[in-house]
């Protein structure tokens, strides 16, 4: 299989990618409602692979104290 690979800017994308175009156009709450969605059916898909998979996103927070000199 040859993979190609095409540089391109966002200009170009927008004017040819027809998806781009019909998102941008929607209102930011139906496109955040489509990202849940997406996420639910991820978590959904995934849920017999791991136990505990929690709802919502996954946080997580890493203090590192640094030694002063």
């Amino acid at each position: 299989m040859e993979k190609i690979i095409r540089l391109t800017t966002f200009a170009e994308e927008q004017g040819q990618n027809a998806s781009l175009a019909y998102w941008l156009s929607r209102p930011p709450q139906e496109r955040i409602a489509y990202v849940e969605r997406l996420r639910q059916e991820y978590i959904a898909s995934i849920r017999g692979k791991q136990d505990g998979v929690p709802q919502g996103l996954c946080r997580t927070l890493l203090l590192v104290e640094r030694e002063s000199r």
